[in-house]
């Protein structure tokens, strides 16, 4: 990482917090969130995985998931929610390109870790304690815009887009990701700071092996698409 960006490298633990990864996201270009969710004293008992797709597939994050539910409409939303506040504790919970009811917020508690994977920007993000944008191989695209929109909202609203010009051209020449939590921070108001700006290298390992449930499952989905 370039010592000409005034940042530190991302370091905080997020167990039992609540994560936005602001994509598109591609492979080999991931957050390190593995590393960061984990607490060597609350392990997790219980991952489970909230999507939109007919099979028990996650494209970003590949863990053995003891749950998986198909998010629909509401009734499938009382139905997971029902799973994770009753499950051992500590859970870990992947949501996959679905939008999240703004009740849903107030049901979580420390012991679970939520974290939320879109391609399309938020309408809302304050519910969010961390934020990992993805590392921006062309500063001139559209994303570049849906990045200060995001650091205006919840880190400083005065930010401009010459101030993240420059620090994504630095970003980009490392091959590193821009992230912004509020986590362990002391917010400066005198400022109208709140929370820290930080970098990310990206992770190649995010996850496990697809267990062999999922592939069978997957397997399933694809010959259904060609008969």
């Amino acid at each position: 990482m370039s010592d000409t960006v005034h940042m530190d490298a991302f370091q905080t633990n997020l167990h039992g917090t609540r994560i936005l990864c602001q994509g598109p996201f591609v492979k080999g270009k991931l957050p390190p969130l593995t590393d960061n969710i984990q607490a060597l004293r609350a392990p997790f008992k219980r991952k489970v995985l909230l999507t939109n797709t007919p099979f028990s597939f996650n494209r970003v994050l590949q863990f053995h998931y003891d749950a998986i539910f198909q998010m629909r409409e509401g009734a499938d939303w009382s139905l997971a929610l029902t799973y994770i506040l009753h499950a051992p504790k500590d859970v870990l919970v992947i949501a996959e390109d679905i939008p999240i009811p703004d009740a849903v917020w107030a049901r979580l508690t420390k012991n679970i870790t939520f974290i939320h994977i879109v391609a399309t920007p938020l309408r809302t993000i304050q519910p969010y304690d961390t934020i990992f944008f993805a590392p921006i191989d062309d500063i001139t695209n559209t994303y570049t815009d849906t990045v200060l929109k995001a650091i205006s909202t919840v880190y400083k609203k005065t930010y401009t887009q010459k101030d993240l010009r420059e620090i994504l051209q630095e970003l980009r020449v490392a091959k590193a990701g821009l992230a912004w939590t509020k986590v362990e921070e002391v917010s400066d108001t005198s400022k109208g700071l709140t929370g820290s700006l930080y970098w990310y290298d990206p992770d190649t390992t995010v996850g496990e092996e697809l267990s062999k449930k999922q592939l069978s499952e997957l397997f399933q989905w694809l010959s259904l698409q060609f008969t």
